[in-house]
């Protein structure tokens, strides 16, 4: 018993000494811990980018999260840039583990930003966001409205508190679906903030045309999707949601409402049970029409 308990202190051992030296090899983007993932997920891949890092899972073709440090100045030097990347494949990634850009190709999804280029002030980490470990499949509506409202609003944050921390990252609630049977469509979407000093929180959009969002606690987030962005953060900031502000819709575009995070992951299963009661009124309607046929 003595025995394989030496062992396991020594696997445990090895896995916190690789961890931080995978953090470290990712420079000051992990200065404030690399997020924890406390479920299975199988393996995989730390990778650092100039600006972000990821860690990438092979079994969803997706990074499971991607985190940045976001500072002010880099966003505003974002906006000088113009916008001329290419989506790329991951060769860091074995062929048969990464997404490609096939897989994307009339898939009635957009390829989402993660880390978002707007984010990076200059051409070599913009045209690295847009490697495809970077990516989701993700609904058109929301990417480009209220998720990007979303972005806006973090790059706000960042102005006004000089530097931020950020992850962002999918949520797989339910049974799988998969993008041209290989890259999994995330149920949700995620965005954790920690600004140093002052709190933390996380903003929470479904992935569909749905325009609302939810802000809740760091604690709730790991609750809920298994990954806790912030491991070093304080349990009292953790519990405790930072009041984030509001999407910044663009101009003539119409704000999201935010709504409980309870109204948003309940509101998919009233939808569900609205499309199953719909198919089962069509399906009688069908019966008595057939019925009443043969009566004839």
């Amino acid at each position: 018993m003595i025995r394989h308990l030496a062992v396991a202190l020594l696997l445990a051992a090895n896995a916190a000494a690789a961890s931080a030296k995978d953090t470290a090899k990712c420079g000051n983007i992990l200065e404030s811990g690399q997020p924890a993932v406390s479920r299975s997920v199988g393996n995989t891949k730390l990778l650092c980018y100039r600006a972000y890092a990821v860690l990438y899972s092979p079994q969803t073709r997706t990074a499971l999260w991607s985190a940045e440090r976001l500072t002010g100045a880099a966003a505003d030097a974002a906006r000088t840039l113009p916008r001329d990347s290419d989506f790329y494949e991951e060769d860091r990634l074995p062929a048969g583990e990464r997404a490609q850009l096939r897989d994307f190709v009339r898939s009635g999804y957009d390829r989402g930003h993660l880390a978002p280029s707007g984010d990076f002030g200059d051409n070599a980490s913009q045209a690295e966001s847009f490697s495809l470990a970077n990516v989701v499949p993700q609904n058109s509506t929301s990417n480009r409205r209220t998720w990007s409202h979303i972005e806006t609003s973090t790059r706000k944050l960042a102005r006004q508190y000089g530097a931020i921390h950020v992850v962002t990252g999918p949520a797989f609630t339910n049974a799988a679906r998969m993008l041209n049977g290989r890259v999994r469509i995330p149920d949700y979407l995620w965005k954790a903030i920690y600004v140093p000093g002052v709190g933390a929180a996380a903003y929470v959009v479904r992935n569909d045309a749905t325009q609302a969002y939810s802000v809740i606690s760091i604690g709730e987030l790991a609750h809920f999707t298994g990954i806790d962005p912030f491991p070093a953060l304080a349990p009292a900031k953790q519990g405790v949601a930072l009041d984030l502000p509001p999407p910044t819709p663009h101009p003539g575009e119409k704000a999201a409402r935010r709504v409980a995070f309870a109204w948003l992951v309940g509101h998919e299963k009233a939808g569900e049970a609205a499309e199953s009661l719909g198919g089962l009124v069509q399906h009688a309607g069908a019966l008595a029409t057939l019925m009443l046929a043969y009566a004839r």
